[in-house]
């Protein structure tokens, strides 16, 4: 069994800040792998080799016994499952330290097993990690019995239907950019994948989008799974996150593809909301299209207006759009007397003589509001110059 230097290190600290003494971690050859006594760290511990060599259960190092790397103490094996992966020593005095053996030969090896544990979970988190990434990697829907092999030795049968859903966090720009801001993505990380493993489904960790496998089921069990993960971050955490989902109503083997369209509809969604491949339209050539086009766009439309009054005509064609056009709808919404909303509707025609009310004019106003939502950071100041210019 395996510990690394840094678990190993972690453990002596721990029970050495508890019992107020040096502890020393030595591995199956007996060197100094881990210490409170940084000093003593790389050096051959003769007392841990003969404790591992002799099979011992205990070892007392005396003041007669002691050499350049050896001090008095009590050495005790590390044994886990019948098997002795290292020495555990706490140095000082026998009348001061004895009676401290066996708790902290018993805590470490607790200590020492659970590290074990999580060191190999995440081992086979990254081997499954790798197989997915491969998985989706590869186009089309067949495989050689090789790679279906190792998908099954894995606890991965790639021959089966699923579903795909991509998960991006709203400020994961900001948050990677501090440490503070990075341990809050590793715990939301955490709790989408505690989450989605209880319920069976494959997680895969690629920043900085995550992406869940499904079984094969239809769009209102996967619409129930991301919104149970949406509200669980925006509960626990208080983060948005928008959640794309493919278009195949019962789910497919074509892996790649599926990501692909989850990939594409997270992408189109806004800050807190769940996106259908399918029901995409505009929204899928609308990244194609730059920060600076779109400004020349908006620009044309509303010539001259200022940047606050060119964020109330988009409030007003979203709402327009949201409630069909209903003027007393759209009153409702917007707290706004229907004859205000008509003298903002002729205005906006006044500015470009389009009509959002005929069909044309729609069309027109429609690309506007998808062009101003799904803006880049450069957007207002693109807006600024074309008013200069």
């Amino acid at each position: 069994m395996y510990i690394s230097q840094t678990a190993a290190q972690s453990i002596v600290e721990e029970i050495g800040r508890e019992i107020h003494e040096h502890i020393n971690f030595m591995d199956q050859e007996g060197y100094i792998v881990a210490s409170t006594d940084k000093a003593r760290l790389g050096t051959l511990h003769t007392g841990a080799r003969r404790i591992i060599e002799e099979k011992l259960t205990e070892l007392y190092i005396t003041e007669e016994m002691e050499n350049p790397t050896t001090k008095m103490g009590i050495n005790l094996p590390i044994t886990i499952k019948g098997e002795i992966v290292g020495v555990v020593g706490i140095t000082g005095e026998k009348d001061r330290v004895a009676g401290y053996g066996n708790i902290v030969r018993r805590m470490t090896e607790i200590m020492v097993e659970d590290s074990w544990l999580k060191d190999r979970r995440r081992y086979d988190r990254r081997v499954k990690y790798r197989f997915m990434e491969e998985w989706i990697a590869r186009s089309g829907a067949f495989y050689d019995r090789s790679f279906v092999e190792r998908g099954i030795q894995i606890g991965i049968d790639i021959t089966r239907p699923r579903r795909a859903m991509v998960i991006h966090f709203e400020h994961y720009s900001s948050l990677s950019a501090t440490q503070e801001g990075q341990r809050k993505l590793d715990e939301m990380e955490s709790a989408v994948r505690h989450y989605v493993d209880k319920e069976g489904i494959l997680y895969l960790r690629e920043p900085p989008k995550q992406i869940c496998l499904t079984a094969a089921c239809g769009d209102e069990g996967i619409g129930k799974l991301a919104e149970n993960i949406r509200k669980l971050l925006q509960d626990k955490y208080e983060e948005n996150v928008v959640i794309g989902i493919d278009s195949v109503d019962g789910g497919s083997i074509h892996i790649s593809q599926l990501c692909k369209e989850a990939e594409r509809a997270a992408e189109a969604g806004r800050a807190g909301e769940i996106v259908f491949y399918k029901d995409l339209y505009v929204e899928l050539f609308l990244r194609d299209i730059s920060d600076e086009v779109r400004a020349e766009y908006l620009g044309k439309l509303f010539p001259g207006i200022r940047e606050e009054e060119l964020d109330a005509f988009m409030k007003i064609i979203d709402v327009f759009f949201e409630e069909d056009g209903s003027l007393a709808r759209m009153s409702d919404k917007l707290y706004m007397h229907k004859n205000t909303i008509q003298y903002k509707l002729k205005k906006m025609e006044a500015l470009n003589g389009r009509d959002i009310r005929t069909p044309g004019g729609a069309a027109v106003y429609y690309m506007a509001l998808q062009f101003y939502q799904n803006a880049g950071s450069d957007m207002p100041s693109l807006l600024r110059n074309l008013k200069a210019d």
